[in-house]
């Protein structure tokens, strides 16, 4: 076999998306279309696909779309219905058709070809705008993935934070595609970059501080304010309808309910506050009228 076609067909591959290595069949990836990737399988393994699909019902035809256009396979509206939304019917469906067809060769609905020419010119407006020119649809939603996924936990408190984030993103995603198309010398300097780019804007593990793994918590006493903040232990003020809330018997309420509540014992009714001290009350009482000076003990 020549070296072209060990490009072609590796025996394995690594997932862009959750970067395992997995034996190159057709039950781990599909085959595509796309003029972009060098090897015969797009190299987003079937089980990330899957993944990615699964969800909200009402976006769900949109993701498809996004993934065919990875594929590069068409989207017919008609043959979607037909098949009840099923992708797993769907594309082996139009893998079996004419190969040469892409997802240029689409056919919308009336409803979707409306939306289409609305939405596909600013789509790709912003993309541009915000990753610049040059770059493949694939790339740019990959750069949209990686920087959705990072973002959670990394502070963009100015512009500055933003643009240093996206630098790391373009170099690492190149990384990942020249990885997925085996092409060694190019994942070596888009890697370096990307190391780079990440020590720059300072999300490199070795770089995080006690903070920022804790989130500012080294202590129970922060731990227990945070939570105190997240939800309080007790409903400290809840609707009254009869009890008046500046009474003692509230107060002996909420504490007692507050002591159940760090043991795991099911709360009491304001009720049953109010009768045990009402019993304990009366006992008092009792007690003092029988006693025979009539004084307290």
């Amino acid at each position: 076999m020549s070296e072209q076609e060990d490009k072609l067909n590796p025996i394995k591959m690594t997932c862009i998306s959750c970067r395992k290595p997995w034996t190159v069949s057709t039950k781990t990836y599909y085959e595509h279309n796309n003029p972009m990737v060098g090897t015969k399988y797009y190299p987003l393994c079937k089980k990330c696909i899957n993944n990615f699909l699964n969800g909200d019902e009402d976006s769900k035809q949109e993701r498809v779309k996004t993934i065919l256009q990875q594929l590069n396979r068409p989207w017919i509206a008609d043959m979607w219905a037909f098949f009840e939304k099923d992708w797993g019917k769907y594309i082996k469906h139009i893998a079996s058709l004419n190969g040469s067809k892409t997802f240029l060769d689409s056919e919308f609905s009336e409803n979707e070809e409306k939306n289409e020419t609305q939405n596909t010119s600013v789509t790709n407006g912003d993309l541009i705008d915000k990753w610049g020119n040059g770059y493949s649809l694939s790339e740019y939603e990959a750069f949209e993935r990686k920087f959705e996924f990072l973002k959670k936990d990394y502070p963009l408190k100015n512009t500055m934070h933003i643009e240093a984030l996206k630098k790391y993103c373009r170099y690492a995603v190149k990384e990942e595609f020249a990885l997925a198309n085996n092409e060694f010398k190019e994942v070596e300097m888009w890697s370096k970059l990307a190391t780079k780019a990440a020590d720059d804007a300072k999300i490199n593990p070795k770089q995080f501080t006690k903070a920022d793994l804790t989130d500012g918590i080294d202590s129970f006493g922060e731990v227990s304010r945070a939570v105190e903040k997240a939800v309080d232990v007790v409903d400290i003020l809840p609707r009254f309808i009869e009890r008046p809330n500046d009474k003692v018997d509230f107060t002996i309420w909420c504490y007692v309910n507050y002591e159940r509540e760090l043991q795991g014992l099911p709360l009491v009714k304001h009720s049953d506050i109010y009768n045990f001290i009402e019993e304990r009350k009366n006992a008092y009482n009792e007690k003092l009228e029988t006693d025979e000076f009539g004084d307290a003990i």
